[in-house]
């Protein structure tokens, strides 16, 4: 009580308590300030992004590739790590490049033939909309004048182009064209710069990691450092097996989606491809955010093409969700479809698209380390507890009684304890009492046998 009242101990509670004040009166400026620090440190969020996901393919290389190098000569041995370095960004790069020139034509002339062919889309589009209105009609007898619900769209969209909004929509379109060109300019630096810090962390992550481990030793309390570990463990296995595995299950999505689409002979095949692999990354609704515009594309083409297309992702989607991932990725996230959908969207809303692809494994690590904290409890509270959970045999007075036996166990060992230590404590007094008795009667035989041989 002394401690926890003490002058320190106030002090630093209204201290804290003024700041959390300060922090309310003042939380946009907070937030802005908060926010300029993060987009500073975007290109070192980047570039341990990449060199975390880029450590997987360099342990390869550096524990199995090159393992024997420097056995037999130790000048060699400093050639290992800038050896695994180099070809694991050689590989990389490679890859990236086979990609964009095998990917990059194609899409450039699915994009220009959808641009030239988008006037001949609308008007099929026009006449597939005056067919399913006429369907509807003669079905259901819905009675829509298709002539007039064409021409009330047609008036509304060149209504809203009329000379008066001219004027708004330039001014609107040079400030998303600055907005735009700003951010594209920012993107770019960012990249960069995050694959250069990329390989200082590559480069030098056993000395950053010692760092760490030291600051973290000197200033935490050292009961506490088990726990650290494990929630370190825990994060580097979930979210590094999660992000690793869910590039690759995407590229294998969006390869596939490719065979297949060419197999049938649907159009755009690459731009689709490339689309829906790079949104499967997004957890749950990855799949909707690539197949929504997809499907509308080849709606405009050709409806039946939009029906194989939903078949097609249908059935891919199935296959990704019940053999590809799991294999992939593992049984590591451990998460169910409910709590990937809430993972998705709390992060999603507040930490925008990284939110969404990091939502996922950060929360299978905290649903992981919860999960570890309740089973604890409940071992620890014993069969009563184990019953509780069984809502089959639920029986509320048997729990009532059985909370009651062991509350009266309990108190009688506290009693026999008490009663014990009580019996001891009259056995050393009374053992005491023994000898001090002893002690006088000796005392008093010796004073009597001198007044005898005085005598």
């Amino acid at each position: 009580m002394k401690k926890l009242f003490s002058l320190k101990t106030i002090l630093i509670c209204i201290a804290f308590t003024i700041f959390l004040l300060f922090i309310k009166d003042n939380i946009k400026d907070v937030w802005k300030l908060i926010c300029n620090f993060a987009s500073i440190l975007t290109p070192f969020i980047i570039g341990f992004l990449f060199a975390y996901i880029l450590n997987f393919p360099y342990k390869f290389f550096y524990t199995k590739a090159f393992a024997k190098m420097g056995t037999k000569r130790e000048s060699f041995a400093k050639l290992r790590k800038p050896l695994s370095i180099v070809c694991t960004y050689t590989i990389v790069l490679a890859l990236v490049v086979f990609l964009i020139s095998i990917l990059a034509p194609q899409i450039a002339v699915n994009i220009s033939s959808l641009i030239e062919s988008l006037p001949d889309y609308f008007e099929s589009f026009q006449k597939n909309t005056d067919s399913l209105i006429s369907w509807l009609n003669d079905t259901f007898n819905m009675g829509i004048d298709e002539h007039n619900a064409i021409n009330d769209l047609m008036s509304k969209i060149l209504s809203y182009f009329s000379g008066q909004n001219l004027s708004k929509i330039a001014g609107d379109t040079t400030t998303a064209l600055l907005n735009m060109l700003t951010s594209t300019t920012e993107g770019v630096y960012n990249f960069v710069m995050g694959i250069i810090i990329s390989v200082y962390f590559l480069s030098y992550k056993e000395s950053l990691c010692r760092q760490v481990k030291r600051i973290t030793v000197a200033f935490i309390p050292i009961k506490y450092l088990p726990k650290i570990y494990e929630i370190v463990d825990i994060t580097d296995t979930k979210c590094g097996r999660f992000l690793v595995g869910d590039i690759i299950d995407a590229a294998f999505i969006g390869i596939l989606t490719f065979i297949t689409m060419s197999i049938c002979q649907l159009p755009y095949a690459p731009l689709i491809a490339v689309l829906i692999g790079v949104t499967n990354i997004i957890p749950f609704f990855g799949p909707f955010i690539g197949a929504i515009p997809s499907a509308f594309i080849l709606f405009l083409v050709d409806p039946w093409d939009m029906v194989w297309f939903i078949i097609i992702i249908v059935v891919l989607q199935q296959l990704d969700g019940n053999l590809f991932k799991p294999k992939i990725i593992g049984s590591q996230v451990g998460l169910s479809s409910f709590w990937v959908l809430f993972s998705v969207i709390v992060g999603g809303a507040l930490f925008g698209i990284t939110g969404f692809i990091l939502g996922t494994p950060i929360y299978a690590v905290i649903y992981s380390l919860v999960g570890k904290k309740v089973r604890n409890s409940i071992n620890d509270k014993g069969k009563i507890a184990q019953e509780a959970l069984d809502f089959e045999v639920l029986n509320y007075a048997k729990i009532a009684e059985e909370q009651k036996r062991l509350r009266e166990e309990k108190e009688n060992q506290q009693r026999e304890r008490i009663k014990k230590l009580i019996r001891h404590n009259r056995t050393e007094n009374d053992d005491e009492n023994i000898d001090s008795g002893e002690k006088s009667d000796k005392s008093n035989t010796s004073d009597d046998s001198d007044e005898n041989s005085d005598k």
